[in-house]
C-alpha cells in the first residue's frame, strides 16, 4: 500500500474529508458547516466561541477539501484512488443507510481493510445499529465516532478539526517512528558488520596463536632433543633464558645453576671453565678467533 509520504514532507496538515451519504442535501450541508459561515449565522458563531475559546475564526480558518460519493462502492473506490495518489483522506462521514448497495457498515468495513488509518465518523438514526452491533461487524477501533442524527452543527465542526488532527499527528508519529526504526535497523547492521570484523580478527588471532604455540613446541622439542650443546641468552643481559640437556651434561652444572646467570658469572667456576674450552674444541663450531677465546676464558 503506497505512503501518504507528500503531505508529511511538506509539513501539511491533511484536511481531506470523503462523504458518502446518498441524501445529496447532506453532502450540502456539510460542505456548509466546514466551509466559512455567514457572519449573520449569530448563534453558530457564538456556539463554536464557547466550544473553542474563541478561537473559532482561526477553526474556521482551515480549508477543508471534500469530496462526496453517494454510494459505499464509490467512497471504497475514490479511497483508493486517493491512496494511490499519495494523497489520502484524513477522515470520512459515512451514512448508515444507503440503499440499494452497501450500508455504512459495510463500506467502512471494505475501506478499512485497504486503508485502517481513516478516520470515521459513521452518521446514523436511533433506530439504526447499535454500538454493540457495529463493534461485532467492524471490530473494536479507535479511528470510529458514531454521531446521531439529527446531528449538531458545532458537534461536526469539531469531530472535523479533531480528526483531521488526529490523523495528522498519527502519520508524524508513525513517520518519527519509521526514522527511529531506519536509525535502529542501520545501527543495527553497522554493529553486525563490526562484530563480524571482530569474529574475523579473533579467529585470525586464534590461529596465529595457536601456529605460535605449535612453532615453539616444535623448537622446544628440537631444543632440548638436539646433542648439540645450545643456550638461549637475553641480548640486553647476556643471562642464559635456557640451556639443553647437552649443554648441561657437557659443562657440570644443574640447569638451574645456569640460567638466569651470564658467563661471566659462571666463568670463576672450574666446571664452566672446563665446559667452555670443551665448547670452543667443539669442530662444529668452525673457526673461532683465539682473542675471543682468550677475553672469554681469560689468561
Amino acid at each position: 500500500m503506497p505512503e501518504p509520504s507528500c503531505l508529511q514532507i511538506a509539513g501539511q496538515r491533511n484536511q481531506r474529508i470523503l462523504i458518502v451519504d446518498d441524501n445529496a442535501a447532506i453532502h450540502d450541508d456539510v460542505r456548509k458547516i466546514l466551509g466559512i459561515p455567514a457572519r449573520e449565522d449569530s448563534a453558530l458563531d457564538a456556539e463554536a466561541a464557547d466550544l473553542f475559546d474563541g478561537e473559532k475564526d482561526a477553526l474556521t480558518a482551515v480549508e477543508f477539501e471534500i469530496d462526496s460519493a453517494f454510494q459505499g462502492q464509490e467512497g471504497l473506490a475514490m479511497a483508493r484512488r486517493a491512496l494511490e495518489e499519495g494523497r489520502p483522506y484524513a477522515m470520512a462521514f459515512v451514512d448508515v443507510r444507503m440503499p440499494p448497495g452497501w450500508d455504512g457498515v459495510e463500506t467502512i468495513s471494505r475501506i478499512w481493510k485497504m486503508y485502517p488509518e481513516l478516520q470515521v465518523v459513521i452518521c446514523t438514526a436511533y433506530s439504526d445499529y447499535s454500538w454493540e452491533e457495529m463493534i461485532r461487524e467492524i471490530g473494536r477501533t479507535d479511528n470510529l465516532v458514531i454521531l446521531k442524527k439529527p446531528f449538531d452543527n458545532v458537534e461536526v465542526l469539531q469531530l472535523a478539526h479533531t480528526l483531521t488532527q488526529k490523523w495528522s499527528l498519527n502519520h508524524q508519529l508513525r513517520n518519527h517512528l519509521t526514522g527511529l526504526d531506519e536509525v535502529v535497523a542501520r545501527r543495527t547492521e553497522e554493529l553486525q558488520a563490526a562484530n563480524a570484523r571482530l569474529r574475523e580478527e579473533m579467529e585470525e588471532r586464534e590461529h596465529a596463536q595457536k601456529e605460535l604455540v605449535e612453532s615453539e613446541a616444535r623448537f622446544a622439542r628440537a631444543f632440548q632433543a638436539s646433542p648439540i650443546p645450545m643456550a638461549l641468552q637475553s641480548l640486553t643481559t647476556e643471562r642464559f633464558i635456557d640451556v639443553n640437556d647437552a649443554f648441561v651434561s657437557i659443562c657440570g652444572l644443574r640447569r638451574m645453576e645456569i640460567v638466569a646467570r651470564t658467563p661471566r658469572e659462571l666463568s670463576d667456576g672450574l666446571q664452566f671453565l672446563r665446559m667452555a674450552k670443551l665448547l670452543f674444541e667443539v669442530p662444529l663450531l668452525g673457526d673461532v678467533d683465539r682473542r675471543d677465546q682468550r677475553d672469554f676464558l681469560g689468561p
